[in-house]
């Protein structure tokens, strides 16, 4: 992804906390926030709590791979913040370190990201027979 479909300012992290649209699902917690530039923006927040760096890694690059198939799909231009979820842990070691036990597959990462997103009313498709496969795009 290029740069300029990305964020990665503090400042507007923390701007999106504050006054956007928030929207937890079974593996991220999404905030939304209206952008007056000309493209849609994606910034992650993957936390060492979720796992080690593959771990991590590896759910980045499956959320933007979701969000690059569903970036014309938006009613519009949105900064989009992604906060992974770590439900299921296990201690790693004697010293107590946590780790993923489970890092979810592509579609189910897709499924999620789209579901959050149509309930915050950013798709431009709303219900459940118009959302694509993953792969595929909608037909708007």
């Amino acid at each position: 992804m290029k740069d300029s479909f990305s964020v990665k300012n503090h400042y507007e992290f923390r701007r999106a906390y504050n006054k956007g649209l928030r929207k937890g699902g079974r593996y991220m917690v999404v905030n939304v926030l209206r952008s007056s530039r000309e493209n849609s923006r994606l910034g992650l927040s993957v936390s060492r709590k979720f796992g080690n760096s593959v771990q991590r890694n590896r759910f980045k690059r499956l959320v933007r791979e979701s969000f690059r198939k569903i970036r014309g799909d938006l009613k519009g231009n949105f900064d989009i913040f992604v906060t992974a979820r770590f439900s299921e842990r296990a201690a790693a070691n004697p010293q107590r370190k946590l780790r993923a036990v489970y890092v979810p597959s592509s579609s189910e990462v897709h499924r999620d990201l789209v579901r959050i997103l149509r309930t915050l009313g950013v798709l431009a498709y709303e219900n459940a027979n118009d959302d694509p496969e993953p792969g595929s795009r909608a037909e708007t």
